[in-house]
């Protein structure tokens, strides 16, 4: 009966606190972290303790059970929430619906892989909430933080490699402007929101370089610990992201376009090159009939695109088993549309403007192909993308 008591009385004490006003909201984006959820709601709230605070948990679809582990906690912790994300993944994207959800009035973000400290929590905290800073940044890169996560050579090099590219494209002076954990105010994110690309991992580049004029953004450092339980979400695409980033910030200074259509125009490109690589040297040195070699070569970019964008551009609604192949033969249709566009278009602009350099008509065609494949595949194959 003690017991039972007990149980209950720490119950209405955790409601209780719940209740008081929010005043720091932890934002967690998960993917198979299962067995991190309860330590992490431990460490919190030994961490926290003083603080009115909650966490929210954005889980996309985690096969490991880590929603039905979030949920089996909110049942008794009121601090604790769930946002259970179904057909699209990212760490960018869950990081803002969690921030746009959040009832503090400051949002914490860090990784679910108990890689970071959170014992530096308060620290942020405060220094926003003091209006110190508009954004505060735990880097793994200052003087005093240590780096143990950092597991392999390769993967430290791709993150020195990601900040000086980030430092020289946008004019930072940041030891770690891609660390996954900081804090700022709502309003911040709320302002950033408009201008962000929500593409691959780095949420906190995307918010610094969205805003207008820059936050004034200050560091503080803390140690990288090793991952306990679950994978890491790096993974090979990191770079290319980085890539389709660096593109759409630059581009998006004259012309908002879509990281999307970015990689979509990428994948494009390279198929171009595909296609030359087959039909040329079956021609020129394999004798091939020009018709035949143009079919063949047409065939294989085309399915090289397809793959390709699956795998990359639509990587968080990409189709499998049957739908794969179903997948194939629309997007093979409407291309076919897009090459008959391409040519009127070209034509069209060779004969009223006969004078023009034929290339230009020719890129003409080109870009409304681009541009037709992008928005008919992106509704009649990938529907569930968003933009």
């Amino acid at each position: 009966m003690t017991e039972v008591l007990s149980t209950s009385e720490n119950a209405t004490s955790v409601a209780a606190s719940a209740r008081a006003r929010i005043q720091l909201s932890v934002v967690i984006p998960t993917y198979n972290e299962r067995d991190n959820v309860p330590a992490i709601v431990e460490k919190l709230d030994r961490t926290l303790s003083g603080l009115g605070w909650e966490v929210i948990f954005v889980d996309d679809s985690s096969p490991d059970g880590t929603a039905s582990a979030v949920r089996a906690l909110a049942q008794t912790d009121p601090r604790v929430r769930l946002i259970s994300r179904h057909n699209r993944r990212g760490l960018s994207s869950a990081v803002v619906e969690g921030g746009l959800a959040a009832a503090g009035d400051v949002i914490a973000v860090m990784d679910g892989d108990l890689q970071h400290d959170e014992s530096v929590l308060p620290d942020l905290y405060r220094r926003v909430a003091s209006g110190e800073a508009d954004i505060v940044a735990a880097s793994r890169f200052l003087a005093t933080g240590k780096t143990e996560g950092l597991s392999s050579r390769e993967r430290e090099q791709m993150s020195n490699t990601g900040i000086k590219l980030a430092n020289f494209f946008f004019g930072l002076n940041l030891t770690d402007p891609l660390t996954g954990f900081f804090a700022m105010r709502r309003e911040t994110l709320e302002r950033a929101t408009p201008n962000l690309s929500a593409l691959g991992f780095k949420i906190l580049l995307d918010v610094i370089t969205s805003l207008k004029p820059r936050p004034k953004v200050i560091e503080v450092p803390f140690t990288f610990r090793n991952r306990e339980h679950g994978e890491s979400k790096l993974d090979n695409r990191v770079m290319y992201d980085f890539f389709l980033f660096f593109l759409e910030k630059m581009i998006g200074r004259f012309v908002p376009v879509p990281a999307r259509f970015l990689s979509f125009a990428v994948v494009n490109g390279f198929g171009i090159l595909l296609h030359l690589a087959i039909l040329v040297p079956a021609v020129s040195l394999f004798g091939v009939g020009f018709d035949q070699a143009q079919l063949g070569a047409t065939v294989v970019s085309m399915f090289s695109n397809y793959a390709l964008n699956n795998a990359i551009t639509y990587h968080d609604v990409s189709l499998k088993g049957w739908r794969f192949w179903f997948g194939f033969v629309v997007f093979a249709v409407l291309c076919s549309v897009g090459i008959f566009a391409n040519v009127g278009v070209a034509s069209m602009l060779h004969r009223e403007f006969a004078g023009m350099l034929y290339v230009l008509p020719a890129l003409a065609g080109a870009f409304i192909t681009v541009v037709w494949n992008y928005v008919a595949t992106k509704f009649f194959v990938w529907g569930r993308a968003k933009a």
